[in-house]
């Protein structure tokens, strides 16, 4: 039993290519949600009467949803398995996209929730499944590979969704999205049997203590240091890479489809440095990975502040595959150095309170970063975040150094 009295690990393995496939798939489907607005957000700002700027306090939302989520993610998971519970987030993230259809404000809130509890559980339910199929010291490579989701997802939607909302609306693409997340539920239920054979109906959804997660991270130094930098560089992830077609089409002048093609570089970037990074943790030492990532960010996103329009288009997807090799591709490295830490009986309840923190950082830096953004402009509200990765990089490499 775990530290909330969630039990983890199967009885038996499952096959690790189907794990890391419908993990993968379901994850990524709810990245490309999170990321329709965003990308959309230049064509569709109209529509709400707003700024394509304002675009920041929506991924807030979503990640408020998440943390919201990931506090009950290990008893889901107990009580239906990880595939039926990566399912059931699919499912949200369809209904948050079709709440985007009618275009009013009230119903982009829920959109943002909707597809913010979808985000909640995912991490949890793939840590807590393919901890039990791999190795200590030796996940970095595995995790990092389903963990390019992120990346796919977000290439996916900077590569499809505008031509589409071009072609057809921008209300029509965000539905299309919602159809192809719903047909994906469906799909992966071949697999519900072999990969939630250790799930217990009689598991009680709701925990004794929410917050139990979260105080079994805090109370064990190393993995408070570890969740500080999740929340940290998270937070600079969403913060920027959010706003980064809006940036793009006014900061440098490109134009919305650009700008999501760049978008989509970066996220090809990321795909390979993940996997990279990954294996590099396995030979070397993940502390020293994850903190060399957070100095790569900073300096990128430094790099950003000095973009205008007179920057060629090769040296903007230049910039956009540096920070996505970077500030995208963090994640991987983080979650195997978190299965580590907990083991696999602790996994789970680890996760969880881990990522309410990433979460946290999601939600508060991208609505801090839109704050700084309309008063300051985009100079001190890059210059802040990057100090503050910068920062957490060395925190996180003396915390983990430490006997």
């Amino acid at each position: 039993m775990g530290a909330d009295g969630v039990s983890d690990g199967p009885k038996g393995r499952p096959p690790l290519v189907a794990a890391v496939v419908t993990m993968m798939t379901t994850y990524g489907l709810v990245i490309l949600a999170s990321m329709t607005l965003p990308v959309l957000a230049p064509i569709a700002a109209g529509t709400f009467d707003l700024p394509a700027r304002y675009i920041g306090l929506y991924t807030s939302i979503i990640y408020f949803g998440a943390s919201c989520t990931t506090l009950i993610a290990p008893h889901l998971i107990a009580r239906y398995g990880a595939l039926r519970s990566s399912q059931g987030t699919v499912v949200f993230a369809a209904a948050g996209l079709f709440a985007l259809l009618s275009g009013n404000l009230f119903l982009v809130v829920a959109s943002a929730l909707l597809i913010g509890f979808a985000y909640g559980p995912g991490n949890t339910a793939s840590n807590r499944l393919l901890t039990a199929m791999t190795s200590e010291g030796k996940r970095s490579g595995v995790f990092s590979i389903k963990q390019t989701a992120v990346p796919l997802g977000s290439a996916l939607a900077g590569l499809v969704v505008p031509p589409l909302a071009l072609l057809w609306g921008w209300q029509y693409a965000a539905a299309a999205m919602g159809i192809v997340c719903l047909a994906t539920a469906f799909a992966v239920q071949p697999w519900r049997e072999k990969l939630d054979k250790d799930r217990n109906p009689a598991h009680p959804i709701v925990p004794r203590d929410p917050v139990a997660p979260v105080k079994h991270v805090l109370a064990h130094p190393k993995l408070r240091a570890l969740s500080i930098t999740g929340l940290v560089y998270s937070g600079m992830q969403y913060a920027f890479g959010a706003i980064m077609v809006a940036f793009l089409v006014e900061r440098a002048g490109v134009g919305a489809i650009e700008a999501g093609l760049i978008l989509s570089a970066a996220m090809i970037s990321s795909v390979i440095f993940r996997l990279a990074w990954g294996y590099i943790a396995d030979w070397t030492r993940p502390d020293m990975v994850l903190s060399l990532i957070g100095f790569l960010t900073a300096g990128s996103v430094v790099v950003a502040m000095f973009v205008d329009p007179r920057w060629p288009i090769p040296a903007l997807v230049a910039l956009g595959c540096w920070f996505g090799a970077a500030g995208f591709s963090w994640n991987g490295v983080f979650l195997a150095l978190l299965a580590d830490m907990a083991g696999p009986r602790d996994v789970a309840v680890t996760t969880s309170g881990a990522m309410t923190l990433v979460f946290i950082g999601s939600l508060l830096f991208p609505a801090a970063f839109t704050g700084l953004l309309v008063l300051a402009g985009y100079g001190v509200a890059l210059g802040s975040v990057a100090a503050v990765t910068a920062m957490t990089a060395v925190y996180v490499y003396l915390q983990l150094r430490k006997p």
